[in-house]
């Protein structure tokens, strides 16, 4: 149901949508903050924090892609702006000094509701934008995506100088949830017919047949869990209160690269461009290893932002144009291969722990970029 005219009316409830989506991002970077709260003998524990929100990725994506199919797309989002808001709530109404449970809890069904979201926005964005032009519009939504997380760490640092915690940033995104989902639901968008049968596991499973699909899935994979890391990471890089200020720089400068992105890859393939990007973020992952001072560790996680700036919307894209007659299926592998962001926070806490060096973690960033850029070269040979 492409048109050659996209209608702001319908675009802009669903470009809330991604705005929402970047909800379960926070996660990483606060799980330090929320650490600080706990004992020694618990950070093992609070470095599965971020595994509790890309874990259910792994367990619901396929499933509520298939639900989709009779559901439809906007009620399938909606059904995640619900999670979403409890999952924001629950941690906060436990109240200050709760236990670490009330925090797996609440960031378990942020994960749930985001699993929703996640599934239903993007082919929700496929239903209003042509196709040829899918790949400038995903990176558009990255653009709104980012902004949320752009706000964080503002935002924390706002409300720590007013109210001395965090915490008030849970019901502010919780309201902010509530918006988007009045406004989605206020709005009339136009979605395909649904399906009575739908599909499991095994026929989403099959597209990965497709060596296209095959690829750009675990591009996705990658992408995320190197995003997660360096998210978990970079606000320990540098050993001050101030840290969390790499997430502005960073989610700053990939909005500049999605500005960047959105009007470069109506003239570039989107194989080359994202090629070039990655060469660049693995060179920048290296530095990461070995720079100590502050200013090249901004500088260096800033332009690792710029670098990963359009890889979800091109892998997802290739993926989409590969089979687009299951759209939806594409969908549910896509928001599969996001589980991967669960194996970040172990990962990376091991090192730091083992080794008492958190740069010594840019080595799990540096393999996801690596195979990153081999599957832009393979997917530029086709």
């Amino acid at each position: 149901m492409n048109r050659t005219h996209i209608s702001g009316k319908l675009l802009g409830p669903v470009l809330a949508g991604f705005f929402i989506m970047g909800f379960c991002d926070l996660v990483a970077p606060i799980t330090g903050r929320i650490g600080a709260e706990f004992p020694e003998e618990l950070q093992g524990a609070v470095s599965f924090l971020p595994t509790m929100v890309f874990l259910w990725f792994l367990v619901l994506s396929t499933p509520v892609a298939a639900l989709m199919n009779r559901w439809g797309r906007k009620r399938t989002a909606l059904v995640g702006y619900g999670f979403t808001m409890a999952g924001m709530l629950v941690p906060y109404a436990a109240g200050a000094g709760c236990g670490l449970g009330w925090y797996f809890l609440g960031f378990g069904l942020l994960g749930v509701g985001n699993t929703f979201v996640q599934v239903a926005v993007n082919p929700l964005l496929a239903t209003i934008v042509p196709g040829e032009r899918m790949t400038s519009y995903l990176t558009v939504g990255q653009i709104f995506r980012n902004t949320s997380l752009l706000m964080l760490a503002p935002l924390v640092t706002g409300l720590v100088a007013w109210t001395g915690s965090w915490r008030l940033l849970l019901p502010i995104y919780a309201g902010l949830t509530v918006v988007g989902g009045l406004w989605l639901q206020m709005t009339a968008i136009p979605e395909p017919p649904r399906r009575a049968h739908t599909a499991g596991f095994m026929e989403c499973f099959r597209l990965l047949k497709n060596r296209r699909v095959l690829l750009s899935t675990l591009g996705v994979a990658c992408f995320i869990a190197g995003d997660v890391g360096i998210g978990f990471l970079s606000v320990r890089l540098i050993d001050a209160p101030s840290s969390i200020l790499t997430t502005t720089g960073f989610y700053a400068c990939r909005i500049v690269g999605t500005l960047v992105g959105a009007w470069v890859l109506v003239r570039v393939s989107d194989t080359k461009y994202l090629a070039w990007n990655m060469a660049g973020a693995l060179l920048l992952a290296l530095v990461l290893l070995f720079a100590r001072n502050e200013t090249v560790i901004y500088a260096a996680v800033g332009l690792l932002g710029f670098g990963m700036a359009c890889v979800f919307a091109t892998f997802y894209a290739v993926a989409t144009k590969a089979v687009p007659e299951q759209a939806n299926e594409v969908a549910g592998l896509m928001i599969l291969a996001i589980s991967a962001g669960a194996v970040s926070g172990p990962v990376c806490g091991a090192v730091i722990r083992a080794t008492g060096n958190p740069h010594l973690g840019m080595l799990f960033v540096a393999a996801c970029l690596g195979y990153m850029l081999w599957a832009a070269l393979r997917l530029q040979r086709k």
